[in-house]
Parts: C-alpha cells; structure tokens; sequence
C-alpha cells in the first residue's frame, strides 16, 4: 500500500500552486492513480464552467489512445447533452480558467480534448511512483469486503484453470487456460483478494473407464514404471482406435433416431460401462486403478507447473466430488421438476426452461454419473468448503454451453445468489500447437521445445545475451517467459499461433524483448541509483517531447490494470508494454552515445523499470536479474 497520506499529498500539491484541499469525486482514488489527480482538477473546473452535476462531469472525462490527440478527452454530449458540440467546445475554451496541470483545451468533433502541462508530469509522476514501488497499479481497496473499511476482511476467489484431461495430450487450450488462468488469479491477487487456485482434473467419467479396459488389454507395468505419462497416453490411443468403429455405428445408428441399447450392451462399450460402474460403486480394483492414473497425473503435472512458477492450492477433479452431494443435486432437480426420465436417462429439456441449448443428461440410462451432474455438485462443494465472493472458470469456448447450462440449472435449483457469483471466462480453443509438435507430445515438451529455441535465439543476439546472461538456465527461464506472453498476447477470443521461432524472438512485445528492456532498465538502476532531490533544471530535461511522452505512458498504468482487472484480458497489458518499450527506445535514441546518466534519467529510467516489473509480475512473466548482477548459470529472478 502507498505511504503516502492524503495530507501529505495535499502539501505537496500545494507547493506546485495547486488550490487545495482536492475536490472530492466518489470515483477518484488518488492515492492509487496519478491520472485521477489530473481527473479531479479538471471535473471540477468542468463543472464551474458547464454549470454541471460533479458526477456528470467526472464521468465525461475519457483517457486518450493517442499522445498526439491529448492525454485526456472530454465527451462533449455526456457533458452538456442535447446542445451543438462546436458552440458548446468554444464556450468551454473561453471560459477555461488558467491551470498549472492543463494546457489550453483544443475541439474535435464531439470531443474537448486536453493536454497536461509537460513540466508537471515528473514533478506528480515521478514521486507517486516511487512511493507507491510494487503496489503501483494495484488497488487493494477492491479485494475489501467493504472498501470504505480497511479492517472489513477481503472477498474470496477461487480460480479453476488448466484442467487437463488426464486420458489425452496437454492441448493447446489447456496450455492457455493454465496461462490466462495464472493471470486471473495475480490479477484478483494483486487488487487484494484471497485467492485459491484450483485444478480441476478431467479424472473420472467413461473416458477413465475405457482406459482401464485398454490397460488390461495393452498395459505394461515395466513401461508405466519408465515412463508413466507416456505409456498411459499410448494405452488410451490404442484403445480409442479399437473402440472407434463401434462409436461410429452408434453415432449413425443415433443419426438415423434408432436405439443404440443393444449396440451399446456389448463389445468395448460394454466392458466400458462395466468398468465405470465398478469404479462408481468402488470395486477394488477399478477404483484403485483410476486412483493411480490420478496420482501419477498430479505428481507430473505439479513438476510441469514449476516450471512455469506456478502451484494450485487444490488438485481436485471430478473423482473428488461426494456422492452424497451427487445424490442432493439430483433430489433438488427432481423436486423442483427441473429433470426428466427419457429413454431410461435422466435430463434436463432446456427449452422448457427457455433455453436453446438442448438436453443435459444427469445420469445415463446405466445410472452412471455425467460430467454435468458432477460439475454441479463441485460448485456446490465448493460454495460450502470455501464461501467464496467469486468463482471463476477459465475454460475454452467449446464449453460455453456446459457453463451456460450450469449457470441455468443452479438458478432452476433455487440457487440464484449461488449463480450470480460464478463466471466463464472464455478463449478460443484453436491452437496450432498440435500441428507443430505432432501426436502424441508430452507437456514438457513444449517447453522443452521452447527452451532449446531460447538457446538458440540468444546465440544470434550476442550483445542482448551479454546483458541478459548467457547462461543455458537463465535462456530456458526466459524461454518460458516467451512462451507465456504469446500465449498472454492475443485477445481471449481470437485464435493464436504457436510460433516457438517467432516467440523466441526480440520483436517488440515478445518475453524475450520484455526481459532485454527490464534487464537493461535494471542494470542502470543499480549503476545510477537515484540521489535524492531533483532539481527545477532536472524536471525541464524530463519534460522535453520523448521524456514527456514516457512519463504520460507510466501514468496511465493503473488505468490500464483497473481496465484488464474488470475485462480480464491480459492482451491489453501487453499491448500498453509494447508501448513502454516503444517509447523507451525512442528515448534512447535521442541521447548521445555515452552521455552521463544523470539524476533526472536515472529517476525516469527506475520509473519506468517498476512499471516494467509490475507489469509483468501480474503476466506471470516473472523478470530474470541481468548478468552482471547474477551468475550466468542461474536465472536470479527479481522479486
């Protein structure tokens, strides 16, 4: 949390001959954003001159996506609604009192747009910064149970990600959900939530069934003991391939609105639905086995998430849910005639219910469980164990339906309170992840793949790897940093490449490109620390064009966070990254070579390297210690 009182800023405001006490806005927090002391002049002068409602002007106040078009923007009809933007734009101009944080407002269409004066960006940017270190662009107060009241306790989250299916390959949704969930979870984190991470492991079901069947057909347990992973991943090909023909005739027989009983009472779907019926009823040996693939699921999984810097707090899975829970879902649906028997099932007719999204079954005509009654009843498991404010899913979009279904049916439950507190968070499952590494890879070898591409990208960037570290360990550490802030990089909806050239590259807004920039800030920090004071000379050097614009870039950060922590879209903090950097280079550029770095640079410089870090610590791309501060052979990271 800052230091800084609200007294304490007042003085210092003052002393830049700004009027205070601060006007008094509900939805300012300036001891958190910078950019909401600038808001907060500005709405109050807005309301004297238009003659308007504080939270009106407030709230008309818009943040600029170009430099060159003001810092600020002011929506001219929210402002004055029903009157002519130009008259109303030239009206505000002549009546603009003076003011030492604006220059003179400028019209654009149906905007008043504002730029701040460039000599007091530094002397506000600079120290809010300094003071506020690892907590700038986090807001605490948001995690509160009652924000108003430090001492109210904070809301709790639980984040469900990764998610694998325990029977198939690590695909490349669930490597995006176990990134983009990483993020979710620092982002509640980081605004002060008590956050819980889960795991839920495709662990039980039909698909553990038939494995068990393909197991005592083609399993060895000299080659689980070798290589457990592996050999269970070439177990469930072999059998999947054996019972496709037998899927394939029940599909077309369905298709044609025949009964499948009969098909699916014998072959492999009968040894498949034994099976899960032994293991739901806890036959020994059925249970056992899918106890074994479980643990030997989590024991891999927990090494490969290491990896990434990553660890759950639960590993739970649909194994894990009670059957008394089961049984008390079912019992509600049935009381509230929610289900349906049909055709020896159990469902839900969602259109009864004013839906397009088909039947869900509840139990199929054997009585064996479905996903759908599981996850319902691990959402009500997890309402009781951990009395969460919030819980969130983050899937890929071919389960949209499943959610939106879960989401009906807990509130046809009599659950609505229990609804409103579950969200999906949905990315694109389409991956070309699969198509680089071809069938059947194992987890670790995408990282793996990632690393050694590292090794080799360093090779070719000779000065780049001096200043990051040359070493093989600090290469992989930021290997894993590329393949995150791909991942990170493309909006949730869109569909993304797995391009291990193009991620281990240094094009801007790449990890590798992220790590140079916070290894070369960091470096400099800790050869120029900053001395104290600035001087009036020192804030006019930082207020020239490049300076000033870098400074206007670091201001809007918490804006940016705020923004990514109600969208929870980790693209546009590496986008905003991308122009940190951008406007970095600008200001390298322009200075001579060899110029001595003086106070002012180092301060703006450090600036810059905080928001760099914090940035990236929310991304879960955790920054690595340049070389001359670390041991080429270890990736010293930066806490």
């Amino acid at each position: 949390m800052s230091t800084l009182s609200l007294a304490e800023l007042e003085t210092s405001l003052g002393g830049l001959s700004l009027n205070v006490p601060l006007p008094q806005f509900d939805t300012a927090n300036v001891l958190v954003n910078p950019l909401d002391i600038f808001r907060t002049y500005l709405a109050d002068i807005l309301c004297e001159i238009a003659e308007c409602d504080h939270a009106v002007a407030y709230s008309s106040i818009q943040p600029s996506n170009n430099l060159s078009l003001g810092d600020v923007a002011v929506i001219l009809p929210k402002l004055c609604p029903g009157g002519n933007a130009n008259e109303i734009a030239f009206d505000l101009i002549k009546k603009f009192p003076p003011c030492p944080l604006f220059q003179l407002p400028f019209p654009d269409g149906v905007h008043l747009r504002i730029m701040f004066v460039d000599e007091m960006l530094p002397r506000l940017v600079l120290p809010f910064i300094s003071d506020r270190k690892e907590a700038y662009g986090c807001n605490a107060s948001l995690g509160l149970q009652d924000p108003s009241s430090p001492d109210s306790g904070r809301k709790k989250l639980v984040v469900e990600f990764s998610s694998p299916t325990i029977t198939k390959e690590f695909e490349g949704k669930h490597l995006r959900s176990t990134i983009i969930g990483a993020f979710v979870s620092k982002m509640y984190h980081a605004m002060g939530w008590d956050v819980t991470n889960v795991n839920y492991l495709g662990d039980w079901g039909k698909p553990i069934a038939l494995l068990g069947v393909g197991f005592g057909k083609f399993g060895s347990e000299e080659a689980l003991e070798a290589d457990p992973i592996g050999h269970l991943l070439e177990v469930n090909h072999k059998i999947t391939e054996l019972f496709a023909p037998e899927e394939a005739e029940s599909k077309r027989v369905r298709d044609e609105k025949g009964d499948t009983a009969e098909l699916e009472s014998q072959g492999l779907y009968a040894e498949r639905n034994a099976f899960f019926k032994k293991m739901e009823e806890k036959d020994e040996a059925a249970f056992a086995f899918s106890k074994r693939v479980r643990d030997l699921n989590i024991e891999y999984y927990t090494k490969l998430y290491a990896r990434l810097g990553l660890t759950f707090d639960e590993y739970s899975g649909e194994s894990q849910v009670g059957q008394e829970t089961m049984n008390e879902v079912e019992q509600l649906l049935k009381d509230k005639d929610v289900c349906e028997e049909k055709d020896g099932s159990l469902l839900i007719d969602f259109k009864k219910h004013g839906m397009k999204a088909g039947a869900g079954i509840i139990r199929d005509r054997s009585g064996g469980s479905t996903y759908l009654l599981r996850e319902l009843a691990a959402v009500l498991e997890r309402s009781r164990k951990y009395q969460f404010d919030k819980m969130i899913f983050v899937v890929a979009a071919d389960h949209n339906v499943h959610f939106t279904r879960v989401f009906k049916i807990l509130d046809l439950m009599g659950m609505p309170e229990l609804a409103s507190k579950v969200q999906h968070v949905s990315f694109s499952d389409i991956s070309k992840m699969k198509e680089k590494l071809g069938y059947g890879h194992q987890p670790n070898e995408i990282f793996d793949q990632c690393e050694a591409a590292m090794v080799e990208s360093l090779k070719a960037e000779e000065e780049k790897a001096q200043l990051l570290g040359a070493g093989e360990d600090i290469a992989k550490a930021i290997g894993i940093t590329a393949l995150s802030a791909q991942e990170l990089a493309a909006k949730r909806g869109t569909d993304h490449a797995f391009d291990i050239e193009g991620m281990t590259s240094f094009k801007s807004g790449t990890g590798p490109d992220l790590q140079y920039w916070y290894s070369r800030l960091r470096s400099l920090s800790e050869e120029h620390p900053e001395t104290g004071a600035l001087t009036d000379e020192d804030f006019e050097f930082l207020a020239e064009e490049d300076r000033a614009n870098l400074l206007r870039i670091l201001a809007q950060y918490p804006d940016v966070t705020n923004a990514a922590y109600k969208s929870l879209e980790p693209s546009n903090i590496i986008a905003y990254l991308v122009g940190v950097t951008d406007q970095l280079a600008a200001c390298f550029q322009d200075e001579e070579a060899g110029a001595a770095v003086t106070p002012a640079k180092a301060a703006l410089y450090d600036a810059a390297r905080q928001v760099l870090k914090n940035a990236m610590n929310i991304l879960g791309l955790k920054p690595v210690a340049s070389a001359g501060h670390a041991r080429a052979d270890t990736p010293v990271q930066d806490e």
